[in-house]
């Protein structure tokens, strides 16, 4: 059963509930616009959930816009799922786009997707799969697209080998996040309340899903994710803070994906600099 949170803002949702998908609800929360609008998906990373694109719901920058900020598997009030594969990810999208254009009236006149860290993934497996001229634009934001930097989930998967994943996971929770990142960036609250909605088989599994995803084609440059990036004819945005692993700036400079810097430590850029990253989506989108 789905588990519910509290998402605020004067401008707030109009949708906020489960939609079906092919093995497990999702739960999404929506501002579905009355007439044909740009339409912008939003998809959060690893552990997190939809409160990492609350602000988006208040910015002046996506007044106009419909907005669809679903939770991943077994990630903030989404259940448990079947396949946490990036796959499988990617058709939930799919399932819950048709879903809100036929019973709840998303009309989109333009269709952007914005991917977060791990949820970049799917936002680009979603542009490679779509139909010619049906999405407008792809901004990704510190996302997955080498198998560079991703320390995280590195960790996670040598705990799972190690057999103790359950005791670094209560580690990563309550002292990297909560006494550590917090001390340092405390506007991320949303990510430790997020980590203790998510499902610790959904954090693992979903690391798994990653860690293939990043090691499925031969050479330097493993990530599927980012092949896929690199073949996108849409237009397309990378925004990264100064952390992002040199790797990742090299992929991106060869392959000439346009770039947006940030000035930060954080890897949430959306909430370390809120006014500067919906500016940007909002320029994108227009």
């Amino acid at each position: 059963m789905a588990r519910n949170f509290s998402l605020g803002g004067q401008d707030g949702p109009n949708f906020d509930g489960c939609v079906p998908t092919f093995d497990a609800p999702v739960h999404v929360t929506a501002r579905i616009q009355a007439d044909r609008a740009p339409a912008v998906a939003l998809l959060h990373g690893l552990g997190d959930s939809r409160l990492a694109f609350e602000d988006a719901f208040a910015t002046r920058y996506l007044a106009g816009a419909s907005l669809i900020v679903p939770d991943m598997a077994g990630h903030g009030g989404s259940p448990a799922a079947l396949d946490y594969s990036m796959e499988a990810a990617t058709r939930r999208v799919r399932q819950v786009l048709d879903h809100l254009m036929e019973h709840h009236g998303l009309r989109p006149s333009r269709l952007y997707l914005v991917g977060h860290s791990v949820g970049g993934i799917p936002a680009t497996f979603f542009c490679r799969d779509a139909a010619p001229g049906e999405v407008a634009g792809l901004i990704l934001a510190e996302a997955s697209v080498t198998r560079f930097g991703a320390f995280v989930s590195a960790h996670a998967e040598a705990a799972r080998l190690s057999g103790r994943f359950g005791e670094w996971y209560a580690e990563f929770r309550d002292q990297t996040i909560f006494r550590d990142y917090l001390g340092k960036f405390p506007f991320c609250r949303h990510y430790y309340a997020s980590l203790r909605f998510c499902r610790e088989e959904a954090f693992l599994q979903t690391v798994l899903a990653v860690r293939r995803t990043s090691r499925a084609l031969p050479g330097k440059w493993s990530h599927a994710a980012g092949q896929a990036l690199a073949a996108l004819p849409i237009p397309k945005l990378y925004a990264y803070g100064r952390d992002v692993a040199p790797e990742t700036r090299a992929f991106l400079d060869e392959h000439a994906v346009p770039t947006r810097p940030f000035p930060t430590d954080c890897h949430f850029l959306m909430q370390a600099m809120p006014g500067e990253f919906y500016s940007m989506l909002g320029e994108f989108c227009s």
